[in-house]
């Protein structure tokens, strides 16, 4: 790869510059339509202000240089101008675009917050508003002013110019900067994916616009061609028209004179008297006559005058010749002879004319020549022979030669009356003598190039000469059929594009932003997801893992590539509600969805079939077409291996303490019944006391085992028959005692038609399940409260309740009252005392007795405790077994 310098890349840049400014100013003038120098779009100067934005201000020097190098390559200079003259135009046209440009850098530098990229839309719209509307007013009203100065264009059209040069320059910045930036700015990838979002739509709609424009122009041309060729034809063949009328009434004329031997000027009078003069545009019709010199006196004295020659200016007397063919009679509108006696032979053109009739036999006509007054003139001759007979010899004619029928037309009026039923003002038109160059009539004005083609031309031969007729557009039509109709709808089409382009480059770049900070966001989060020391796993809606982190490749031994797109149970299992279940079950979509928001305890699978205790966090995010459940999993194993420790030395330190315990106890009992003689007051007081709190010891102990048998699986159910009613009684009847402590009645509520009812379970837990909830409901209720115990059956299930008048559970609580040790009152000296292990313990219980345990409470009102449990009417004492009622 070739590396250039700092300075040898920008003078690269700077050169390049130039080029494209050329070259495309060059193409855009195909756009331009005649008779102005404005054209609907010229990219050049959005391509320098696209290069000084990205290269900064020595890009001026390119911009300088190509608009230099357009400016003197124009055509359609005025031939009123020197090349001196275009130098300094050049230059002053190229000093407008560098201003431009300039103004445009630094203006977008300092109020857009110019970036490369382009992706913020306040900074889009404004680089747009400062490039194209604002700078480019610099451009059109300096260039128009420079035009105007040098006589390019004239204070009618210079309003027009300089509206046109603003549109074309704006629409040039607003399609070439996108462009230009799309191959060369930066970021190259952002800009590279522009090309089809931005970039090939902005191409395609330019494209199709000016090809619209070239197809509408080409049509109007094509138009404008033939309405102006077909109306150049019928002024050809009127003019012809009314040149074949003269020369009808002139060889009328030669006709009088074949037939008649003598004729006589009154005769000649008479044959024309009622012509109509003004109305042909002929001048005069002459009878020229061939004198020889032997009979010039007789003649003479016969015109009252001597022969006469042309001089310059006026006439003269002839000079003496073999021969003279001089004007014998004339007929005009005005009636003046004052040229009777002129020599027409004496002049070389009107001779060369009157030779080639006398030779040839036929109509001759002169070249174009001036009149005595000085007027352009054209003259026709029709020769005519003696005995009105054509000889056959050219020596024979020049024998027998009589004279000449002249028509004489002044060409201005000959055209004028020709043409009198068109507008001339449209056109010009000039016929030419092609033997000699000279114009019979008008010249033609320069034409623009793109004027040429409406040139029209037709070759006349006719009466011994070539001529050739040449009509061309005028200013005034031109200007009439300038086809701005299609230039506005080019003009409105390219506008469109730009708007269009600037649209796509606002909405790509805030595309390109979000997906940055898309991508910004994703690493980020990926960042924290790889590094996070908690196993991560992201699962779709149909339960199948999208990704995983590195921890949790370590915490179940796969490979985080083998994990993607399996089902979330390769992973994860759950056990049932009670957990004396052995048996697994997989975990569902639809258990995810139970559990969002909460944190639930799960076994994890590893690969070598390792279960892994896991405590899973879960949250979920709705996406417009899927949902996502986030797992956050923590490794519980050392938890429950310090937990496991934990139970064992309390179980070890429970099993200790029970025997002591009961023989404590014991003794206690003795001294408080008397057994070793009746003890002081004070005594008898602190041995109660004693004995209280060695049963509050005896009871924590027991539960502590109660729990340890049930987190290991040794407790085992002895279920039986058991009859509801009675049930309820006997825990009232324990419980009593203790509700008599607190001044708590306890009522047992019974509907006076109640059916016995049955359970199939472990007597003696139930009653351990409701002395836990009857006692916690006589702890926590005032004195003098009733607590209520009841029963009642609902939709195939019994349903038994305790209920209090306490002071109720916060729903904050509601969490953690099941919870090991919980107790709503967590302070160091509780109004009610108690271990926090019965709810635990008897929730447990009632999920391996296959039922539920649940509360409703209310602040300030009290607090419902409900068991349920399937039921029996009737039972089979033998077999134990029955139909569910």
């Amino acid at each position: 790869m070739i590396k250039f310098s700092s300075a040898s890349l920008t003078l690269l840049r700077i050169l390049l510059l130039a080029l494209a400014y050329f070259v495309f100013g060059q193409l855009a003038m195909v756009l331009a339509i005649s008779p102005g120098m404005a054209t609907s779009v010229f990219p050049s100067i959005g391509i320098a202000i696209a290069a000084a934005l990205l290269w900064g201000y020595p890009m001026l020097a390119g911009a300088f240089l190509g608009s230099l190098l357009f400016k003197l390559a124009q055509p359609d200079w005025p031939s009123s101008l020197l090349w001196s003259d275009k130098v300094i135009y050049g230059l002053s046209m190229a000093t407008v675009t560098a201003l431009t440009v300039a103004f445009a850098l630094w203006s977008v530098r300092r109020f857009a917050s110019f970036h490369s990229a382009l992706t913020y839309e306040k900074s889009i719209l404004w680089l747009f508003v400062l490039a194209g509307p604002f700078a480019c007013l610099i451009s059109s009203g300096l260039s128009t002013l420079i035009l105007r100065q040098f006589g390019i264009v004239t204070n009618d059209n210079a309003g027009l110019n300089g509206f046109t040069w603003w549109i074309g320059d704006m629409i040039g910045v607003m399609i070439a900067i996108p462009l230009v930036f799309m191959l060369f700015a930066k970021p190259r990838p952002l800009w590279r994916a522009r090309w089809l979002t931005v970039g090939l739509p902005l191409l395609v709609c330019t494209a199709l616009v000016v090809a619209l424009f070239v197809l509408a122009r080409f049509q109007h041309s094509q138009t404008l061609q033939q309405k102006f060729f077909d109306q150049a034809a019928q002024i050809s063949a009127t003019f012809q028209y009314r040149v074949s009328k003269v020369l009808q009434q002139m060889q009328m004329l030669e006709r009088l004179f074949v037939t008649q031997p003598e004729v006589t000027e009154l005769m000649f009078q008479q044959f024309l008297q009622d012509y109509p003069w003004q109305e042909a545009g002929v001048l005069f019709f002459d009878w020229i006559e061939r004198v020889p010199h032997q009979q010039r006196a007789a003649v003479e004295a016969q015109l009252l005058t001597g022969f006469k020659e042309y001089a310059s200016p006026g006439v003269t007397p002839a000079a003496v010749r073999p021969d003279y063919s001089v004007i014998k009679y004339m007929a005009s509108a005005s009636g003046d002879k004052s040229l009777a006696g002129l020599d027409l032979a004496a002049e070389p053109t009107r001779k060369e004319a009157m030779d080639y009739a006398m030779d040839s036999g036929s109509i001759s006509i002169t070249a174009p020549v001036r009149l005595v007054s000085g007027n352009a003139a054209l003259m026709f001759f029709i020769p005519v022979y003696n005995k009105g007979i054509i000889p056959e010899s050219v020596e024979d004619k020049r024998q027998q030669i009589r004279g000449f029928i002249c028509g004489i037309f002044e060409t201005e009026q000959l055209v004028s009356t020709s043409l009198s039923q068109y507008d001339t003002s449209e056109f010009h038109l000039q016929i030419k003598d092609l033997g000699t160059g000279m114009p019979y009539y008008g010249s033609l004005p320069d034409l623009s190039d793109q004027a040429h083609y409406l040139t029209w031309t037709r070759h006349w031969s006719h009466a011994g000469r070539s001529l050739e007729l040449q009509l061309v557009p005028s200013k005034t039509m031109l200007s009439r059929n300038s086809g701005q109709q299609s230039w506005y709808v080019l003009t409105g089409g390219l506008v469109l594009c730009s708007l269009l382009g600037i649209f796509l480059l606002v909405l790509t770049g805030r595309s390109a932003r979000i997906e940055h900070l898309i991508t910004q966001r994703t690493k980020e989060l990926s960042s924290i997801l790889d590094n996070a020391i908690e196993s991560i796993v992201i699962v779709d809606q149909q339960g199948l893992i999208e990704r995983v982190n590195k921890e949790t490749s370590l915490l179940f031994g796969y490979a985080m590539p083998t994990l993607l797109r399996q089902p979330v149970s390769k992973l994860l299992a759950c056990l049932p509600e009670h957990k004396n279940h052995q048996l697994l079950q997989p975990l569902t979509i639809e258990q995810l969805n139970l559990w969002v928001g909460h944190t639930v305890e799960v076994t994890g699978l590893g690969e070598d079939g390792q279960q892994i205790p896991l405590e899973m966090g879960l949250s979920r995010v709705d996406t417009a077409d899927k949902h996502l459940f986030t797992l956050m999993l923590h490794d519980l194993r050392e938890r429950k291996k310090i937990d496991r420790m934990k139970s064992e030395f309390i179980s070890t330190v429970s099993h200790e303490l029970r025997t002591p315990l009961t023989s404590i106890n014991g003794s206690l009992g003795l001294l408080a019944g008397g057994v070793v003689g009746e003890l002081p007051s004070a005594a008898q007081q602190l041995v109660q006391i004693a004995k209280t709190n060695t049963d509050r010891l005896v009871r924590l102990v027991n539960d502590i085992l109660d729990i340890e048998k049930l987190e290991f699986g040794q407790l085992k159910l002895q279920p039986a028959e058991v009859e509801v009613l009675a049930l309820l009684q006997e825990a009232k009847l324990q419980n009593q005692a203790y509700a008599d402590k607190y001044s708590v009645r306890l009522d047992l509520v019974v509907a006076a038609d109640a059916t016995p009812v049955f359970l199939y379970q472990d007597k003696f837990r139930l009653l351990q399940i409701l002395s836990n909830l009857i006692s916690n409901a006589i702890k926590f209720s005032p004195s003098h409260s009733v607590v209520k115990l009841s029963y009642q059956l609902k939709e195939s299930q019994l349903v038994i309740q305790v209920k209090d008048q306490g002071s109720g559970i916060a729903e904050s609580f509601r969490s953690k009252i099941f919870q090991k040790f919980a107790q709503a009152d967590s302070s160091d000296s509780r109004s009610n005392q108690g271990s926090g292990l019965g709810l635990n313990i008897s929730k447990t219980l009632v999920e391996m007795m296959q039922g539920t345990i649940d509360f409703e409470s209310e602040l300030g009102k009290g607090t419902c405790f409900s068991l349920t449990f399937a039921y029996y009417q009737q039972l089979n004492r033998h077999e134990k077994t029955s139909e569910p009622g």
